[in-house]
């Protein structure tokens, strides 16, 4: 049986590889970004987060990568700390810091909420 911190990492690990991530997902998942992310707002559900979140999310750069740094992790909660490290459509490069905070039930990922700097972002649009 994994940790909820070795559970995450390996999420991570997976969006980098491009593989599924459904398995990681509880039922009800909720799923919310900031507002001025892409897309940003609140979905429930796997099929609303990979179908409607993630392809539309992804499609307004030219790369998108989430990279971790640190992982804190206490009961059914785990914070992580990273860079989103992004490309424009243009060609500008940049990072951008991130907070993720999860909430696991199960060992699947119950809830997700991103804190980013949404101007920041804006930028590579």
């Amino acid at each position: 049986m994994s940790s909820n911190r070795e559970v995450i990492k390996k999420f991570y690990d997976s969006f980098k590889r491009n593989n599924t991530l459904n398995d990681f997902f509880h039922d009800n998942v909720e799923w919310i970004t900031i507002g001025g992310m892409p897309n940003g707002g609140r979905y429930v559900g796997i099929k609303a987060i990979m179908e409607d979140y993630f392809p539309k999310m992804l499609s307004h750069f030219g790369e998108f990568h989430a990279l971790p740094k640190e992982f804190l992790a206490r009961k059914d909660r785990v914070v992580v700390f990273g860079k989103y490290h992004v490309k424009s459509k243009s060609g500008k490069k940049g990072k951008i810091p991130f907070c993720h905070v999860y909430t696991l039930q199960e060992q699947k990922i119950l809830k997700f909420e991103q804190h980013i700097d949404a101007k920041k972002i804006q930028e590579y649009l």
